[in-house]
């Protein structure tokens, strides 16, 4: 009888988010067996937007100069047309800056309300493509495409799993855990009976991705990254050169078995015009939801992404939801793996994250609505159109969304009893406060305050009190957690800190701050989700199999 196979975690879905998680677990030094059904990646282009946080997290991975090479230029801009096609009339346009004009609008903000990165447009066609090619070169991971996920369970401290091929090849899994990132029809998650609640089957859209040439007739009305139309249409510019994805909403009852008919027919009547198409690279009929899981898992078995989160494509919230889950899922996986992390570290994951994935859930139905009131306006012969196009352009422009993530009710964050700032989803106001994302400003060229910081937790020192910060060090190395120490001089970035000490996560979140350590092993503790002050060699045992970092008892 063939042996099982043992990985300290085992990642059913090889999409962004299975990808960046294997990325991440490997930064901390943890091995994964990231299994993927099908045997190459994506042919769809699906996201078509980094935004400037997830290319923040995407940076702490060495990805985000990658991603930019093989994205679309920094010089187009982001414009959003709407028109009744592409003959016009035009309605209205968001005018959206390119990379170019968002790095320097960043480089002149020291206020920390904006990201350090700008965002970037690349289609997960290519996402996919680049990570999996860099999960194959990793040591770390095993990548094992053409593997489905059949049946799961745990058992005690292990979860057993059960693999196949298209051959009917089975394969069985042993791991400390396992992550679902299966998608929106998760096995993982049906396999724990993990309901989904929300919008199912929003409408109907006929998709089709093509290459052309005809700039001609493409940019008849400029250039531009997505045209809306009147009629229920979305053109796509996915590289600004030769490759173009256009849906077509087709209302939620569709009859017709074929509605797409001939691709090049479709879209000559859907944009209003005739295109010159080269080849049609992929078509089908799809139906978006918006829904959010019951649960985020339970135990040692976990769901991230869209397993968890279903969201319709207005505003691009699904993937970078989906990093987001990712980056942190993975340090806490480490750190439980490693044996520095406590019992209320995983079960933070869903207490911190499961809000983040109702709110953008929402967020892009209300964009969803933007573009359906448009539609309507027009067929009505509305002539307030184009004011109402501009006073309701967040689609994109959403910092709050984007940036002011927080985990005010978590238990591996210490409150300072300082009150919340108010929230606004086109605006972030940098701040200290525990559980708040840290504030990030530009240094130079493309280098900003987060790349001073470490690959774990970061001690941001900006009270010139090296007592107080002493005390916190000494207890995060008696315990083992991996820490930077970094003393701000500049007077502008100790006055953005506020004079203070402040904790910063590997997911670039505020675990604690403060003047006065008073006591270190409690604060420690907490954020290492012991929730208590311990001795350190009392902590929990863990499998020393996969360990990869010891504690050190002092």
């Amino acid at each position: 009888m063939t042996q099982p196979l043992r990985t300290p975690v085992l990642i059913a879905g090889g999409g962004p988010t299975g990808l960046v998680l294997a990325a991440e677990l490997s930064r901390h030094g943890v091995a994964s067996l990231l299994a993927e059904r099908n045997e190459h990646t994506t042919l769809f282009p699906k996201m078509d937007i980094t935004n400037g946080t997830s290319m923040e997290l995407l940076r702490r991975l060495g990805v985000d100069g990658e991603l930019r090479a093989v994205g679309v230029g920094p010089e187009h801009s982001f414009d959003v047309i709407f028109a009744g096609g592409l003959d016009g009339p035009v309605h209205g346009r968001w005018r959206q800056p390119s990379v170019n004009e968002q790095r320097a609008t960043l480089a002149a903000t020291a206020d920390g309300s904006v990201p350090g990165q700008p965002w970037q447009r690349c289609s997960q066609a290519i996402f996919e493509a680049m990570m999996m090619d860099r999960a194959h070169r990793d040591p770390l991971v095993d990548v094992r495409q053409g593997w489905r996920l059949q049946a799961c369970r745990q058992l005690g401290d292990v979860v057993a799993a059960e693999l196949a091929d298209s051959d009917g090849n089975t394969l069985t899994i042993h791991a400390d855990y396992l992550v679902g990132c299966d998608g929106a029809s998760s096995r993982v998650r049906t396999e724990l009976g993990i309901e989904m609640d929300g919008l199912k089957d929003f409408t109907t859209f006929a998709l089709v991705h093509f290459r052309s040439l005809d700039l001609t007739n493409l940019h008849a009305l400029g250039q531009f990254w997505h045209v809306y139309t009147s009629t229920g249409a979305v053109l796509i510019a996915q590289n600004e050169t030769d490759t173009w994805t256009l849906h077509r909403d087709l209302g939620a009852e569709v009859d017709d078995p074929d509605p797409i008919g001939d691709p090049r027919e479709f879209v000559a009547r859907a944009l209003g015009r005739p295109i010159v198409i080269d080849d049609i690279l992929a078509s089908s009929v799809w139906r978006p939801n918006a829904m959010l899981a019951d649960s985020y898992g339970r135990d040692r078995i976990l769901l991230a992404g869209d397993s968890a989160h279903t969201m319709i494509p207005t505003g691009g919230y699904g993937m970078n939801t989906g990093l987001g889950d990712a980056i942190n899922l993975g340090w806490k996986l480490a750190a439980t793996i490693q044996g520095w992390g406590g019992p209320q570290l995983l079960a933070s994951y869903e207490i911190e994250r499961r809000p983040v994935g109702d709110r953008n859930r929402n967020a892009c139905l209300e964009n969803a609505m933007v573009i359906l009131q448009y539609r309507d306006m027009v067929a009505g012969g509305a002539a307030e159109v184009a004011q109402f196009l501009a006073a309701n352009d967040a689609e994109n422009l959403s910092l709050g969304i984007e940036l002011d993530v927080r985990y005010d009710n978590s238990p591996v964050v210490v409150p300072d009893g300082s009150a919340a700032p108010p929230w606004d989803r086109r605006t972030f106001v940098a701040t200290v406060r525990p559980g708040h994302r840290a504030p990030n400003v530009v240094l130079g060229g493309h280098d900003t305050l987060f790349d001073r910081f470490g690959p774990g937790f970061t001690l941001v020192d900006a009270l010139d009190d090296n007592s107080q910060a002493s005390r916190l060090l000494s207890e995060a190395a008696r315990v083992g957690l991996p820490i930077r120490h970094l003393t701000l001089t500049d007077p502008a970035l100790v006055a953005l800190y506020h004079h203070r000490l402040v904790l910063v996560r590997p997911d670039l979140h505020i675990a604690w701050s403060g003047t006065d350590v008073a006591d270190a092993a409690s604060i420690i503790a907490r954020v290492c989700g012991m929730g208590v002050p311990h001795d350190s060699c009392g902590l929990p045992e863990r499998s020393g199999r996969h360990r990869t970092r010891a504690l050190r008892c002092t």
